[in-house]
């Protein structure tokens, strides 16, 4: 499913995994929202050995910079994810170097 508007701005890196952007961002479908998880990147949790790193590391590659959002989900739990481009690439090979 494709989205509206596919670029958007990171305004906040919530964890290691999660991001805030704007503007408020739809699909063609029922995903909306503003807060994106990382498809396909598991990141440790907050009092995880490695979160501040990784934490850190999500934030130099994506802070303030366009990302387009591709293949929307939304989990049971009611969470968005989608795959994440940063300079035509795939965020999770960024953070996985």
């Amino acid at each position: 499913m494709e989205l509206k508007k596919t670029r958007v701005t990171v305004t906040e890196v919530i964890n290691a995994g999660t991001f805030r952007v704007t503007p408020h961002w739809q699909s063609t479908g029922k995903e909306e929202g503003d807060t994106i998880k990382i498809n396909g990147y598991s990141a440790p949790e907050p009092g995880q050995s490695g979160f501040q790193k990784a934490k850190d590391g999500l934030e130099s590659i994506i802070r303030g910079k366009d990302v387009e959002l591709k293949n929307p989900k939304t989990t049971t739990g009611g969470q968005l994810v989608c795959d994440v481009m940063v300079e035509g690439k795939d965020i999770t090979t960024l953070l996985n170097r």
